[in-house]
């Protein structure tokens, strides 16, 4: 960086030009004081960013200047980051003296992959991907606050639906590979470009185990030498270079084996609004967790239900267990709710950001693991929470963590009193000082024999003994000790050795509290940090917990029902069948609970039909997340469920286009279905609604026809599919292909209105009951008696039928030829009996209704 014209060169405008040459791409937090202080260009745009005052400093030229104090930085550091900055904390690492300019340097680089603030909600998560052959990627996950990294192989859909997962992500590629095309498909930005050595995988793979000190990544599950090597180096690489080497809590690489994972692609995931942070969510649902790292895990089994069986049932199990004692169940939520984010507290302390009150969320954590070990061993799960040796850590930090440390070290308390012999000296000094200053007036009164004795305080001469010259012209003769420093019109002023060194004492005696609390606190921090991974273990292991819990909770309150699977079978038996979310939300309205049974033979097709609102879209997606329950390990909404193990569910739901990337509605629909065709397996779940719909009627028809055709006959595989449409031509394939088998929503009619029961039953649907539905959104009636009119002649396939627009006044204009009304005007009602009064009434009124219902 160069000054601007006109600004002259200090010695500290020397040390931000240094640092901020060094991080160009980064806003510099430049310690000065109490402030971080920014500087030209970023103290613009820290201003526009953080709504903060814009001044300048007067050094030759003005330069624009903006700051934050040091106490108040995490909170504008998690704005920044939040709308995509870098920062770079440059501190001073040298006390300042008065005499030599502070010195400085960059600590840490935050961006939105490192970032871990106190408190959850903003965590910053690393991804990665390197190109392979094949159309596979070497793709990597870090999440910064727990340090768990997961690497795997995927295809271009699954590094999709993990971008998609994980929204705000710090995207990693090397420079110059074709990797900018799974970012630049989902409209992702501003991903970080490595160089390509930093993704090599024999490197990596050397690097790796140096660092972890092994001979080899096998231990780990993953391959020595291999991309997926090379792409877990360049994540924990990146993060250890912008934290300057402080991510020691990033310990081991966890293989992302996608065959034990129930995949959900990035337009599934969508459709079924699984964990949407906007909108009600299955995520919304089932949370009551009671901590972040149980959110997290609630969070991560939605996405990633489970292939496994024994691990499915597992969690079943555990559920079962924890709802057959509702006393102990609320114990166990009661004591979880005081655990603090053991995961966020020993990342932080890694990657020296943490604080005294990060040591305080992990020794609160650990003051709950003896009760919530006695309720899990009256159920008989004393093995969820793995004991380690951490009795002596949580006994250490209450003997001398203060129970609300100070946040920031050396502003309050952080040490309890009798922790150290010096510190409570210090701090026995600092606090009987006054007492001390008073005992010393009255020795001193007493050896001089002066009674009106002083004792004063002055900021240049520090503290003394205050004579008047009246009690001296008496021919008093001081003691030796007694030292002239001032002389006043009617005093004299002396000092001691015994009051200097009182002074010595009061005026360090801050300095010494500050030094020995953090050389203690210091040793709490390193002692904690030496039980890492027995920590982590506790944090997995509370996690795991607190989403069981959550499970077992909500699904005893609603009446949730545990899945039955059903071994080497791809049969799935639903009776009574509930959409977790809509049920809940419409809590006014009772859900109509419906029933699906599709087997490997006779029922592998359906083909639904029936009228919008009716309940179509709601089937398919309860279907749908009623499997993400089951192989996640949760209850489900059901009278009952039978099911065998899916290992895909694909969804094709709603309209949307893609403007930004010149894809229109149609298109978007088109590529959605292609890559379910393409990629769908025997034990596929296929949810199909209206495909074709945006295109010319016969066009739409003729696609959805093949498509039906394909999934049945020619995929190469036989995935059970619910496919929803308008198209009452596709019923007729119930006849042509086995096992396509026709269900449709009921629909109850009488003479006034057609009702709605949002109930599926066998066969197809008659009509699609248009017109009915536009008339419950509110059309208005002109434009409801002509689509009549026109749907009645289309119905006879009438050539001749009338399309010329009608008149804006046709429901006016009419009236002369209306037979009702010229009847009614040749009436005379004085002539009528009250009988036949009322039979004509009648009467017209049935003529009515016949021309006006729809």
């Amino acid at each position: 960086m160069t000054l601007p014209e006109g600004v002259k060169m200090t010695p500290m405008l020397e040390q931000y030009v240094h640092w901020k040459g060094k991080h160009p791409d980064a806003l510099l937090f430049f310690r000065m004081g109490d402030f971080y202080e920014l500087f030209f260009d970023d103290a613009k745009v820290a201003s526009e960013a953080l709504d903060i005052a814009l001044t300048a400093r007067d050094q030759g030229k003005k330069i624009p200047m903006a700051g934050v104090p040091q106490h108040a930085a995490e909170s504008y550091l998690g704005k920044l980051v939040r709308k995509g900055f870098k920062v770079a904390i440059c501190e001073q690492i040298t006390e300042p003296d008065g005499r030599s300019l502070v010195e400085r340097q960059v600590i840490r680089v935050v961006t939105p992959g490192t970032y871990v603030p106190e408190e959850s909600g903003q965590d910053g998560r690393l991804m990665a991907f390197a190109g392979l052959k094949g159309g596979l990627w070497a793709t990597g996950i870090l999440e910064s606050a727990t340090g768990t990294l997961e690497v795997g192989l995927m295809d271009t859909e699954g590094c999709r639906g993990i971008i998609s997962a994980s929204a705000g992500a710090e995207i990693l590629i090397p420079k110059g590979g074709p990797e900018r095309t799974v970012t630049t498909s989902l409209g992702i930005s501003g991903e970080v470009l490595l160089p390509k050595e930093s993704f090599d995988p024999v490197e990596g793979t050397r690097w790796l185990c140096r660092r972890w000190d092994l001979n080899t990544l096998r231990g780990f599950g993953v391959e020595d030498d291999s991309p997926e090597a090379g792409v877990a180096a360049a994540l924990l690489g990146y993060l250890e270079e912008t934290q300057y080497g402080a991510a020691r809590h990033v310990s081991r690489i966890i293989p992302m084996t996608s065959d034990k994972w129930l995949h959900l692609d990035v337009t599934t995931q969508n459709n079924l609004e699984l964990v949407d942070s906007e909108t009600p969510s299955l995520f919304s649902v089932l949370n009551r967790c009671n901590t972040p790292m149980g959110r997290r895990r609630l969070r991560n089994w939605i996405l990633r239900p489970l292939t496994d069986l024994t691990s499915i049932e597992e969690r079943l199990d555990i559920q079962e267990k924890l709802m057959s004692y509702l006393p102990s169940l609320e114990g166990i939520k009661e004591k979880l709710s005081s655990c603090k984010d053991v995961e966020r507290a020993i990342a932080r302390l890694h990657m020296k950001t943490g604080n005294p009150r990060d040591l305080g969320a992990i020794r609160d954590t650990l003051e709950c693991l003896p009760d919530l070990l006695g309720y899990l061993k009256g159920l008989d799960l004393d093995n969820l929470l793995p004991f380690s040796p951490l009795e002596d850590l949580r006994e250490r930090l209450s003997a001398q963590l203060e129970d609300s440390p100070s946040r920031i070290l050396g502003t309050g308390k952080v040490i309890k009193d009798g922790s150290d012999d010096e510190l409570d000296r210090w701090r026995g000094f600092a606090s009987d000082g006054e007492e001390w200053l008073e005992d010393f007036i009255a020795k001193e009164r007493e050896r001089l024999s002066l009674p009106k004795l002083k004792v004063g305080y002055s900021r240049v001469f520090g503290y003394y003994v205050e004579l008047s010259r009246g009690a001296l012209k008496e021919g008093k003769v001081l003691p030796e000790d007694y030292h002239r420093r001032q002389t006043l019109v009617s005093s004299e002023r002396y000092i001691t050795e015994e009051l200097k060194d009182f002074e010595s004492k009061m005026l360090s005696s801050g300095e010494k509290i500050k030094e020995i609390e953090a050389q203690l606190y210091g040793e709490l921090v390193d002692y904690t940090l030496s039980l890492t991974s027995e920590l982590q273990a506790v944090g997995k292991a509370l996690g795991d917990l607190d989403c069981l819990v959550s499970l077992a909770h909500t699904a005893h309150s609603r009446g949730y029902v545990r899945p039955r699977f059903l071994s080497d079978s791809r049969s799935v038996e639903i009776v009574g069948g509930r959409h977790p979310v809509v049920e809940l939300v419409q809590r006014d309205v009772p859900f109509v609970p419906n029933d699906i049974y599709m087997d490997e033979d006779g029922r592998r097709v359906a083909i639904i039909t029936g009228p919008n609102m009716a309940g179509k879209s709601t089937y398919l997606r309860m279907a749908a997340l009623l499997v993400v329950m089951a192989q996640m390990g949760a209850y489900v909404p059901v009278e009952s469920i039978s099911m065998g193990l899916f290992d895909r569910i694909f969804t094709r739901l709603g309209a949307r286009d893609e403007l930004a990337r010149g894809n229109s509605t149609f298109m978007v629909e088109m590529v959605e279905t292609a890559s379910i065709l393409h990629n769908v397996t025997d034990r596929s779940l296929v949810v199909l609604d209206e495909v074709g719909r945006g295109t010319s009627t016969y066009d739409g028809m003729s696609i959805a026809w093949a498509v039906v055709e394909y999934l049945h006959s020619f995929c190469g595989a036989t995935p059970k599919v619910l496919f929803a449409t308008h198209y009452h031509e596709l019923t007729d394939l119930e006849c042509r292909l086995d096992g396509c088998f026709n269900l449709s929503m009921a629909v109850e009619e009488d003479e006034e209105r057609v009702t709605f029961l949002h109930q599926v039953v066998p066969g197809p649907a008659d009509r699609s009951y248009g017109i009915e539905v536009a008339r419950l959104a509110g059309l208005p009636r002109s434009v409801l008696v002509r689509a009549r009119e026109l749907l009645e002649g289309f119905e006879r396939e009438d050539r001749c039928v009338d399309l010329s627009p009608p008149s804006l006044q046709m429901e006016f204009l009419d009236l002369k030829g209306d037979a009702v009304l010229q009847e009614l005007a040749g009436l005379s009602p004085d002539e009528l009996s009250p009988k036949k009064a009322l039979d004509m009434l009648y009467d017209l009124r049935d003529r009515a209704r016949k021309a006006v219902t729809l």
